[in-house]
């Protein structure tokens, strides 16, 4: 080997210790460059005859546009007895086309052109959305409004999304957080509440196509949506392509989605779920969270990040790095919109040191209240 060679190799070496040496730093190490400044964006607003309510972006960076709708809707209006009506109605609305524009031809079209479309229902809302270049706009926004309007809910895509849904009950059990996940919210919300509610085998099946087209009919109506667009375009120009696009949708009547009464009170209880195939426990200890009008939402923020938030969350470095009780933990002070969320710390430990763990997580939260936070932990969280 010559001396250039042995050179080459040397400083090889030298570079990947360096390099080895760099990548080690600890998280409390690591120097955070300063945040971008926060620039609010111009927003134009305006309103259909029908109800529907626009906001208007431009953003010129990229020659892109976003349609984005949230609609007044969520499986809070399932019919008893038929719950999964509402969230299979939002996939199905993008699954099985529309009328003009079939699954398989719309499936086609948007690959041809990049463009990504979807439809969804959740709890409390329901949204529909697209993304496309801006040259394509004016070709695929009828497409857009067909799917909201005329969706064709075929029977072949309502007989797989039942086989698929029914798939998914059967192995709802297999997964230990799941389980314990779906049990606590009943413990805090209560068995029967709308915000429990089960999908299973007995509701699928009673639900039929007549019953997703009227609970379509009832929810995508001028009333219950407010769209956001986003992207390079004209706000005059595009104000006009809108009013043209949807000012024949119905008007409707608007939803009202009633949350149920909350009880605060409720006794303490220890509650066990045997799964006899596995040699570990996942734990959730908590109680009723809270609401994001609180005053002190932000503050509630910075207490759970500090408490439970990640690799340097008081939690994660008593219970797993000190004690070694963890193989996962964390958690915080949940706070919802129209409902209250739960406190709710989760551990996941051996069957053996279950105890331990609770107490840990216990004494955890017990420090929050007289251990003061200090100045490092408050500017880390921020």
């Amino acid at each position: 080997m010559n001396i250039i060679m042995k050179r080459t190799l040397l400083f090889t070496l030298l570079m990947m210790f360096a390099v080895t040496a760099a990548a080690q730093k600890r998280y409390d190490e690591i120097k955070y460059p300063k945040l971008n400044e926060f620039k609010k964006a111009n927003v134009e607003e305006f309103q259909l005859d029908n109800g529907i309510k626009f906001y208007l972006v431009e953003d010129k960076e990229l020659p892109l546009i976003r349609v984005s709708a949230t609609i007044r809707t969520g499986s809070l209006q399932d019919p008893e007895g038929k719950e999964g009506l509402a969230s299979m109605t939002g996939e199905l609305m993008r699954e099985g086309g529309s009328v003009n524009y079939p699954a398989d031809k719309l499936n086609v079209l948007l690959e041809d052109k990049a463009a990504f479309m979807s439809t969804f229902i959740g709890q409390g809302s329901g949204s529909a959305s697209m993304n496309i270049l801006k040259e394509d706009f004016d070709e695929l926004l009828p497409v857009f409004v067909d799917l909201v309007q005329n969706p064709l809910f075929p029977e072949d895509k309502i007989e797989l999304s039942k086989t698929q849904r029914k798939s998914g009950i059967s192995r709802r059990n297999d997964d230990q957080a799941s389980i314990a996940n779906r049990e606590y919210s009943k413990l805090i919300y209560g068995e029967n509440s709308p915000l429990t509610r089960q999908i299973e085998y007995a509701t699928l099946d009673a639900i039929s196509r007549e019953d997703i087209v009227a609970f379509h009919k009832e929810a995508f109506v001028g009333n219950n949506m407010t769209f956001g667009v986003i992207g390079d375009f004209d706000t005059k120009e595009m104000k006009k392509k809108l009013e043209e696009a949807f000012g024949s949708l119905p008007a409707g009547t608007e939803n009202n989605l009633i949350y149920p009464e909350i009880n605060y009170s409720f006794p303490s209880t220890v509650n066990f779920i045997n799964k006899s195939d596995v040699n570990q426990s996942y734990v959730l200890v908590g109680h009723i969270g809270g609401l994001r009008e609180n005053p002190d939402y932000a503050k509630i923020q910075m207490m759970n990040q500090i408490l439970g938030g990640g690799f340097a969350g008081r939690l994660f470095q008593t219970v797993r790095t000190d004690l070694g009780l963890a193989y996962a933990v964390g958690g915080g002070y949940g706070s919802n919109i129209n409902y209250p969320g739960t406190f709710s710390l989760f551990v996941m430990t051996k069957s053996s040191t279950t105890a331990q763990a609770i107490d840990a997580l216990i004494a955890e939260v017990e420090k929050m209240q007289t251990n003061p936070v200090t100045k490092k932990e408050l500017e880390d969280a921020r």
